[in-house]
């Protein structure tokens, strides 16, 4: 690899295989790895400088979190927290960043947590909380689970009483995550070997806030987005169950619903939420602009007119509507009209020009005899629009 320019996509999956074979490593001699530490990181080290020379500091930090969480998943010497501690000295010394005992201690803090060290975990964890969502959130469970150990001391204590100190201190958490809304699965060092144990804290705290407090609708949002990235459709359709009787009047969930309607292809119910948006929000041109999107993909001319009629009455910009006009022929098989939309789209909008291209090129696509080049180009059309009206739509907010 030496000499070879690489994208950081491209790096991140050799890496990627590089840890998968040290990971094998690691899971078949484990004993062999605890009792030469030293020896072990300085392998792995010289295998990561050899095979990518050219690493920048981030990813190669980044992969030493993963072998060392790997090195404590494997090893039967979690419990003994010196060991835990030689592990971490022996990771921390190869590190390059200035602020690489974050890494580690996240690292760390999620081991512990796995294997249930609530309060060795709270002490990796806590100062790292606003960094993340799920480590925000897996702070609080920490601080929850803690809580019951407080009431397994007295069984003469009754659950329904007061809340315990710790409880409260993951309320207190919970709010606090709420109010800052920190950004959810960004870290690295969360995509460790296997999220399920993350992923079963962070829903049981989600729904936790949900009951604690109801009116915050931060636990919907947050929820929907990791759903989303997780790709989790059962979570998903049950916040948006919850919202829609806690939160049908707001605008980022009403959106979600709208898109979720969309994803099941439940025409009626995406039509019921843009209604319901344009009631709620007259004065809005995203409600009008998701209407256009809607009949855009019925493709019912009758739909499409009366929704811009009222994009124009409204005073949606000019560019947007042509745009769906040229859309509307397009999937509607028109292509001389189509042709025609795009010239005069850029006699109309010269400064466009390096869309216009791309238009072109898409609008040629749809008339191909081959079913997956028209496929694509639908896709690609639906997508560069959405992204081109977005940006429009913020700038008219301004």
């Amino acid at each position: 690899m030496r000499g070879e320019q690489l994208t950081d996509a491209i790096v991140y999956d050799k890496l990627n295989l590089l840890k998968k074979d040290f990971s094998g490593y690691i899971e078949r001699n484990t004993l062999k790895v605890d009792e030469n530490l030293p020896v072990f990181f300085g392998h792995m080290i010289s295998a990561l400088e050899k095979s990518f020379p050219d690493i920048t500091d981030e990813f190669y930090d980044d992969f030493i979190d993963g072998i060392t969480f790997k090195v404590l998943d494997a090893s039967q010497n979690i419990n003994d927290f010196d060991y835990v501690k030689r592990v971490i000295l022996n990771a921390l010394r190869l590190k390059k960043r200035k602020n690489a005992d974050i890494g580690i201690n996240l690292v760390v803090g999620l081991k512990l947590l796995k294997n249930s060290d609530y309060g060795h975990a709270l002490e990796f964890l806590k100062k790292y909380a606003v960094l993340d969502a799920k480590i925000g959130v897996a702070v609080a469970y920490c601080q929850y689970e803690l809580s019951l150990r407080e009431f397994k001391k007295d069984e003469a204590v009754q659950r329904n009483q007061r809340p315990g100190e710790m409880e409260l201190l993951a309320r207190e958490t919970l709010l606090n995550l709420a109010r800052i809304k920190p950004p959810v699965h960004e870290l690295r060092q969360l995509d460790v070997d296997d999220p399920a144990f993350l992923e079963k804290i962070f829903w049981q705290m989600i729904f936790l806030g949900i009951e604690w407090f109801p009116s915050e609708i931060w636990f919907i949002e947050v929820g929907l987005k990791n759903a989303k990235i997780m790709e989790n459709g059962e979570m998903k359709k049950r916040l948006l169950e919850i919202g829609s009787e806690r939160f049908y009047s707001d605008m980022v969930f009403l959106r979600e619903m709208y898109y979720f309607k969309l994803e099941n292809r439940d025409a009626a119910g995406a039509a019921g939420v843009v209604n319901q948006l344009i009631k709620q929000y007259p004065d809005d041109l995203e409600p009008v602009y998701l209407g256009l999107k809607l009949s855009l993909l019925l493709t019912k001319k009758i739909t499409y007119q009366s929704f811009r009629k009222l994009a124009t009455t409204k005073g949606m910009p000019a560019s947007i509507i042509e745009l769906f006009d040229l859309s509307f022929d397009l999937l509607n098989q028109d292509k001389k009209a189509a042709m025609n939309r795009i010239t005069e789209f850029e006699r109309e909008f010269p400064h466009y020009q390096y869309y216009i291209t791309t238009l072109r090129y898409i609008a040629a696509d749809f008339f191909s005899d081959n079913e997956t080049r028209v496929k694509r180009a639908k896709k690609a059309l639906i997508d560069s629009i959405e992204q081109y009206c977005n940006e429009e739509l913020k700038k008219k907010r301004k």
